[in-house]
């Protein structure tokens, strides 16, 4: 495409107002797609002239009231199709009509953007400030919800891999069955009816990791489209997952007890749904538990709305303190929930080994479509993760890993509870991986992720975790990965960048976080 000639110095800027604008929330036409071909149709009639500077996409999102990256989304495929150019730092503007492509015209130009731009999911202004700039070299860094290297069993493991080549031999560098190593997934179906679940080896599907799992869940289950209920917040490469599938997810209001039943009622009463994605044990990022006298009500809205309901045991055998959390797929009578689990964070996230749990009707469609993706995950690593299981080696482990953990999470507590200045809250959880603060009413986490990088500390900000937008109060705090002394360095360095902010906000107006 030509660039344009257009002089953006002396171009027109639209009026929000001034554009006529229309959205129709119950077509089948993604809204994206509308506004993109109403703008286009303004600029083909000429309304839009030529160089003129449309509104900025906070703005419109604001007056179409939508989330901001339907307006991000739309404009994406103008710019693909050529009837709009970006200007970094500068806006969005009408391009001249000799540089425009004309589909399938002989002066088109081939365009993976414009091929992609329906897929686009992201919220660009937050996804490419959190991966613009890079942290100091001594930066602490409580972002990534993974196991700490350090804790890596690795001289252990490797004497089970040679183990494992000398008894198996070549038998353990083929392929293996589609759905996983027989005796492993006897070993998981053990360990979960030892819980209270009711499992057979032949329900258990052996993946390369949840993030498969989940995969495997959306291709089958979800249609182009339909909608994912998650809870709000959520774990965004989950969610974001289901979108590249096409659906519409939509956030369930949680509390410090974890999914609030009234709030599923409520938005299953707006309209049907296919999959309700929940994380019930050490929920990421809150790091809450589900209440127990949640699960039936729970299970019974979703049994109601014909609701499948995925269960992510992300980090569940995490636990600090007291006695493990009841998972939701203990009291599941009707067969409704798939349940997910990893070794990822327990052993080693490299390893790609997870597991589905799945509802009878559900398995021999859920091993096809597995065969199709892959043909079948590593069966090297499932005969060594066997033998490891079996030993007990990875009971053990995870001993030392939970004592390590409840270490680093008493000093992350103990620091924040020295350091924090008035008006920043939270509620410590007692297992898994990650930890959730509320800042105050003046303080943006997007705008304190700047400061706190400066002073040297970085942690996700709370907008990534909520699928429509919010969470700009919000911080979660990943903290095994650190050792208890450089957790304490890093909290007073985020109280320090906390106190700078709540100055800033108290003396002027809000700063853009670009």
């Amino acid at each position: 495409m030509a660039p344009s000639s257009t002089s953006r110095g002396s171009a027109v800027k639209v009026d929000s107002a001034d554009l006529a604008l229309s959205l129709d929330r119950s077509s089948d036409v993604p809204l994206y797609a509308q506004l993109a071909a109403s703008v286009r149709t303004q600029i083909e009639s000429g309304a839009l002239p030529e160089g003129a500077r449309l509104p900025s996409t906070r703005e419109l999102a604001e007056i179409l009231e939508v989330h901001r990256k339907t307006v991000v989304q739309a404009f994406q495929a103008l710019e693909a199709g050529g009837w709009v150019e970006a200007g970094v730092g500068q806006g969005t503007f009408v391009r001249r009509a000799g540089s425009r492509d004309v589909p399938g015209g002989s002066g088109s130009a081939f365009s993976w953007e414009e091929l992609t731009a329906s897929n686009s999911a992201r919220d660009e202004d937050l996804r490419d400030f959190v991966l613009r700039q890079p942290p100091r070299e001594d930066s602490v860094q409580f972002t990534g919800a993974t196991p700490d290297p350090a804790l890596f069993p690795a001289e252990e493991f490797r004497g089970i891999l040679d183990e494992v080549l000398r008894t198996e031999g070549v038998h353990a560098l083929d392929y293996g069955p589609a759905a996983g190593l027989l005796s492993l997934r006897e070993w998981l179906a053990a360990r979960l009816s030892a819980k209270g679940i009711a499992a057979s080896a032949e329900q258990v599907l052996v993946v390369n990791g949840s993030q498969q799992g989940m995969d495997l869940v959306a291709r089958t289950l979800v249609e182009p489209g339909g909608r994912v209920l998650v809870e709000e917040p959520s774990y965004s490469n989950g969610f974001r997952l289901f979108q590249t599938h096409g659906a519409q997810i939509d956030g369930v209001g949680t509390d410090e007890d974890g999914l609030d039943p009234a709030a599923l009622r409520t938005s299953l009463a707006k309209g049907p749904a296919q999959l309700l994605y929940v994380m019930p044990i050490f929920q990421n990022p809150t790091g809450a538990v589900l209440a127990p006298e949640r699960i039936d009500p729970i299970l019974e809205v979703a049994a109601e709305h014909q609701l499948a309901i995925l269960e992510d045991h992300f980090d569940a055998d995490l636990v600090y303190e007291g006695e493990d959390p009841e998972p939701i797929k203990r009291r599941d009578s009707r067969g409704q929930v798939i349940l997910l689990g990893t070794f990822s964070k327990i052993l080693f996230p490299g390893l790609r080994l997870g597991w589905l749990l799945l509802p009878p009707p559900l398995v021999e469609r859920f091993v096809q479509i597995k065969q199709m993706a892959d043909l079948s995950s590593g069966l090297l690593v499932q005969h060594a993760m066997d033998l490891y299981c079996r030993r007990g080696l990875l009971d053990r482990h995870l001993e030392r890993v939970r004592a390590t953990n409840r270490g680093r999470l008493a000093a992350l507590t103990g620091a924040l509870e020295r350091e924090m200045p008035e008006g920043v809250t939270w509620k410590s959880p007692r297992g898994g991986m990650t930890f959730w603060m509320t800042l105050p009413a003046e303080v943006d986490s997007l705008a304190l992720l700047q400061t706190a990088r400066r002073l040297g500390v970085e942690f996700s900000p709370g907008s990534l975790f909520f699928p429509n937008g919010g969470g700009s109060r919000h911080l979660r705090l990943c903290y095994v990965r650190e050792t208890e002394d450089r957790i304490r360095v890093g909290v007073a360095r985020l109280a320090e960048a906390i106190r700078e902010e709540m100055t800033r906000g108290r003396e002027e107006p809000a700063r853009p976080f670009v």
